[in-house]
Formats: structure tokens, C-alpha cells, sequence
């Protein structure tokens, strides 16, 4: 089997899946261009092209847009801390076959750029030597499975509690959505859509948890997992969302059927999410909105508030 290897860099590829993973759905080239900054398409497509290697997406060749392939793709991407990163994409490397040849050849040889060569051959990959290098090295000191001793040198490191890390980071996301579960309420919580609603916003929770947190990152997967709960809490209301964009014309799509103040709700839910998604404010003079890490904290929280509300008053029961 060929293999190809793209010149790109582990935070690259990491952002690539963070904004497939993000969309919750088939996501195009502009999306995650514009969901990611960076800087160009080409970075884009080189990270598009080692996340579908690792198999972490797919690329639909009819369409050109991209899927996650792989649960451990999305536990990337919500692990709260860096060392949960590492060892979950430890684990990804290590189903790598290039790699998995690339550590032994090095191991033999000891010569960073004769293994890369030998890599190159053996697994027919078509890229030059110094883009293997530089890939591998990247994600490899990304998941702290190799470390520079300086000179070119480099030694593999064995980390004895990269499952237990990983076990960490499952049962934090275990952890999130039983706390979903506790504060919807088991009807409420058995009405949501679990891989569309839930999912995300757990995924929200954990992110916003993080050590350092990607907070246009937090808002996206909550306001996805919002914009969601409006297309199902539509389709039992009879209403047509056609031709209705983004979270605000849902909203008054469904103006019918919601109260004045969870409307408003809405609406900061709504322009939050725009802020955070959407490029240079030409109402603020080009520039661009930065998210808060006490807005990525509390957002998700609202959005589950207001799913609970709108559907506690559906049965009588009127809360903010």
C-alpha cells in the first residue's frame, strides 16, 4: 500500500479535525479554512491530507467535503489537557504504518535522515525526505513520543500511562454527559438527540474545561449542538426551516411557539455564535471578535439552560 505524506505540523492537523468535528457534519474547504486561520489554503489541504492518512477523517471525492472517521478523532480534540492530547495521539501514530517503520529504521540506523529514506522506500511514499522528517518529528514531539537530544539526534520515549490518560479523558466525556443527563432530566434527556444535541454540548463542556481552552472552539460545538436542538424541536412543531440560516432565523421561524423571554435567550446564544464564527465585524470596523474564556465558561451553560426551558414550558412549566 502507498502512503502520503504532506509537509504540515501536528497543531495543524489538530485544528483541521477540531473544525470538522466542530461542524457535526460534512465540512467543505472554506469552513475549515475560515474556522481554523491558518494562514492558507495549501496548509489547509496538507493538514486535511495527514488527518485523512491517520484516518482520523474521510474525504468524500464526490463532494470534496470531509467527515470525522474516527472516535478517537473527536476525543482529540475535547481532552482537556496537553498530556491527554499526547497520549491520545500516541495512540493514533502508533497505527500509523509509516511510522511504526520509520521508529524502527531509526532505531537501527540511529540517523534521522537515513531512517526517513528508508522509510520512504519501504512504505512507497512519494514525498521528499526532509517533508517525511519534518511531519513525523512534528506529531511524533506533538505526542510526546520523541524527544530532541540536540545534533540531530533523537530518542523515542516509552510513556507508561498513556492509557490511563486516555481512560482519564473517556470518562471525563462520560462525566459530562451523565451531568447533562442529572440536570435535563432523564424525559428531557431522552427526547434530545443524542449524536446531534448531546454529544456536542458535552463535547462543549469538556473543551470549556480544558487548561487552556479553544474558546471559539467551546462556542462553535455548543451554538452546532443549539442549532441542532432547533431543527428537531421544528420538525415535532410542523415547521419548515427552509431558506433559514443560522440560529436567529430559526429562532423566528419558531417565533410561534417561544416565549419573549426565551426569544431574547436566543438572541444572545445567536450572537455569540456569530461572533465567534464569523470573519472581520464590518460594524466594528473590520475587526474581529475575540471570545472571553468567562464567555466560553458560561455558554454552554446557557444553551442548556434554554433547551430545558423552552421544553419544560412546553409541558406548563415556565423558567429562566
Amino acid at each position: 500500500m502507498a502512503y502520503n505524506i504532506a509537509l504540515t505540523t501536528a497543531e495543524d492537523i489538530v485544528s483541521v479535525v477540531d473544525a470538522v468535528v466542530a461542524k457535526g457534519k460534512s465540512a467543505g474547504i472554506d469552513y475549515i479554512c475560515e474556522f481554523t486561520g491558518i494562514a492558507t489554503n495549501d496548509q489547509v489541504n496538507k493538514a486535511l491530507c495527514m488527518a485523512v492518512e491517520l484516518e482520523m477523517l474521510v474525504r468524500d471525492n464526490s463532494t470534496g467535503n470531509y467527515d470525522v472517521k474516527s472516535y478517537l478523532a473527536e476525543r482529540l480534540v475535547t481532552a482537556t489537557s496537553d498530556n491527554q492530547k499526547a497520549a491520545i495521539m500516541r495512540l493514533i501514530l502508533e497505527q500509523y504504518p509509516p511510522f511504526k517503520v520509520f521508529r524502527t529504521r531509526y532505531g537501527f540506523t540511529h540517523q534521522i535522515d537515513l531512517a526517513c529514506r528508508q522509510t520512504r522506500i519501504i512504505c512507497s511514499i512519494s514525498a521528499n525526505e526532509r517533508d517525511i522528517k519534518n511531519t513525523l518529528i512534528s506529531i511524533a514531539t506533538y505526542a510526546k513520543t520523541l524527544k530532541s537530544e540536540g545534533a540531530n539526534l533523537y530518542s523515542f520515549v516509552d510513556e507508561d500511562n498513556t492509557y490511563s490518560l486516555i481512560e482519564s479523558s473517556l470518562s471525563m466525556s462520560s462525566v459530562s454527559e451523565s451531568l447533562l443527563q442529572e440536570f435535563f432530566g432523564d424525559n428531557i434527556y431522552n427526547s434530545i438527540n443524542s449524536s446531534t444535541v448531546i454529544e456536542p454540548l458535552s463535547n462543549a463542556f469538556q473543551k470549556s474545561r480544558a487548561d487552556f481552552p479553544d474558546t471559539k472552539s467551546v462556542i462553535v460545538h455548543a451554538a452546532n449542538a443549539f442549532e441542532s436542538f432547533l431543527n428537531e424541536y421544528a420538525s415535532n412543531k410542523g415547521v419548515s426551516l427552509s431558506n433559514r440560516n443560522g440560529i436567529i432565523q430559526k429562532r423566528d421561524a419558531l417565533s410561534a411557539f417561544l416565549s419573549k423571554k426565551h426569544k431574547g435567550m436566543i438572541e444572545y446564544i445567536g450572537q455569540v455564535r456569530n461572533a465567534a464564527d464569523h470573519g472581520a465585524d464590518n460594524e466594528e470596523n473590520g475587526q474581529i471578535w475575540s471570545v472571553t474564556k468567562d464567555t466560553a465558561l458560561l455558554y454552554p451553560c446557557i444553551v442548556a439552560s434554554v433547551i430545558r426551558d423552552i421544553l419544560k414550558r412546553d409541558i406548563g412549566i415556565i423558567e429562566v
